[in-house]
């Protein structure tokens, strides 16, 4: 025997099983699908690993675990000082100057950030919130800081 003698068996490959031709088939009209549901469908059955058959799962059934203060938590518009300084006129910097300048809208917390250098204004600033080093840049100048959000530590004045 040679190799051009060797014909081929087809035995590797199984022919396609084909299904909705005849109820004598075996396997006519719902195609070994069954009736209805998810898998009789085109497409499915798509369902996660998680899914108990419509029972309630174990993962809804057992507690949450962790913590999110996203619900607590209080957003500021974050400004730098520079800006702030290159778009308000005068010496007071409050809610209402701000809005003047088109820096923020109407009800937006605020806070002042980055700053260095006031430019030898002696500013009077009602906000917030204000960064340390704003706080440093503003007190060094002979300005003074009102802020509205302040922490209870420093209105207590226990810093």
């Amino acid at each position: 025997m040679s190799l051009n003698d060797i014909l081929s068996s087809n035995s590797g490959r199984r022919p396609a099983n084909r299904v909705g031709r005849g109820a004598g088939s075996g396997n006519g009209k719902t195609c070994g699908r069954g009736s209805k549901g998810e898998g009789s469908r085109s497409g499915g059955p798509n369902r996660s690993p998680l899914f108990e058959g419509g029972q309630n799962p174990l993962w809804m059934r057992i507690p949450r675990r962790g913590f999110s203060n996203h619900r607590h938590r209080v957003a500021y518009q974050v400004l730098p000082l520079a800006r702030v300084l290159a778009r308000v006129e005068g010496d007071v910097i409050s809610i209402e100057s701000l809005k003047k300048a088109g820096l923020v809208s109407a009800n937006e917390r605020i806070k002042l950030v980055s700053g260095s250098d006031v430019g030898g204004r002696k500013l009077t600033v009602e906000i917030h919130r204000v960064t340390s080093s704003v706080r440093k840049a503003i007190e060094d100048a002979g300005g003074s800081i009102r802020e509205y959000d302040a922490p209870a530590a420093a209105e207590s004045g226990a810093e």
